[in-house]
């Protein structure tokens, strides 16, 4: 059970439940009783949890199938310990799973989208899973495309409840839409976009230092990573230079906090990791380097989490 668990990265599908769960309670909730007068949301919380399990379900078939095509690559970068495909489960299996989790995570998405009035979100799950098998098939070994479409994904995961939300109240609730549209584009829109481009550039950078980690078989596969066309030092410029991009998108978090106090916490909690993260990269050269650099990467992206927490509309 423990390496099935490690085999499907049940931090990362933790973490992505996180993001969900303050996403509806700390942004959409709290946009609706501060700003919209009290709107309840087009979702019960019941829609939302299912709504929730087939964004759930995607990402681990996600996760499935890229284990399934880096098999070789992990035969190099993993320790014997760690191979789970081959050994405990067969490679048909783990792909079997990958299109069952795959169908019923965007079953559920037209059931719900359905009731809610956006059947598409099926359609928008049917595409982040092919989007994830083209991946692991072909993307991940190209140069940046690979990072830049993992970015992606997992930035979805902070709007594509809002997008559903928005859709949703537009076609069932149109007289409250119309009602609430402009404080949705003043205040809500602009927070959500900030917080996707925040999970999108650190999604970006732990995806280059993963490359890192994973240099030696990464190489063997044939992969095109940054480390392997440009080398360790101009990895790591890009690296900072993307890294100092996340001081401008935090501080316009400012404008959304009710004290300097607040925004000063949140500050603190993101800015002294990533200095931390800036120090420790200048001198990584072990494997274990790059993977604790990974951690810390994660480790910002729970403060992220939490600086929505404390956002005041």
């Amino acid at each position: 059970m423990k390496s099935f668990l490690n085999l499907i990265r049940w931090k990362s599908v933790i973490l992505c439940l996180i993001a969900l769960f303050v996403v509806r309670f700390f942004l959409i909730e709290s946009f609706y009783q501060t700003v919209a007068g009290g709107v309840i949301s087009s979702l019960s919380i019941l829609e939302y949890i299912i709504f929730c399990l087939s964004i759930l379900l995607i990402v681990i078939a996600s996760v499935l199938i890229n284990e399934y095509f880096d098999q070789d690559i992990d035969k190099i970068n993993k320790a014997e310990k760690d191979i789970f495909i081959g050994k405990f489960i067969s490679e048909k299996r783990v792909l079997n799973l990958f299109y069952i989790l795959s169908a019923i995570g965007v079953l559920i998405g037209y059931i719900v989208g359905y009731l809610n009035g956006f059947l598409h979100l099926g359609s928008l799950l049917i595409a982040i899973a092919c989007i994830s098998y083209f991946y692991s098939l072909k993307y991940k070994r190209q140069f940046i495309v690979g990072n830049l479409v993992v970015a992606f994904l997992y930035s979805m995961i902070i709007f594509l409840p809002i997008l559903f939300e928005l859709f949703s109240l537009m076609k069932v609730q149109p007289e409250i839409f119309k009602i609430i549209i402009h404080p949705l584009k003043e205040q809500l829109l602009p927070i959500t976009i900030l917080f996707t481009a925040i999970t999108f550039v650190l999604t970006f950078i732990r995806e280059v230092i993963g490359d890192m980690q994973d240099e030696e078989g990464d190489r063997e596969g044939g992969c095109r990573s940054f480390a392997i066309v440009l080398g360790e030092k101009k990895t790591k410029y890009i690296v900072i230079a993307v890294t100092l991009l996340l001081i401008p998108l935090i501080y316009f978090l400012f404008y959304y906090y009710e004290s300097y106090v607040s925004f000063l916490i949140v500050a603190l909690i993101i800015y002294i990791p990533l200095i931390f993260f800036l120090k420790e990269l200048r001198k990584a050269k072990a494997i274990q380097d790059y993977g604790f650099l990974s951690e810390l990467l994660k480790m910002v992206y729970v403060s992220c989490l939490f600086a929505i927490t404390m956002l005041k509309f």
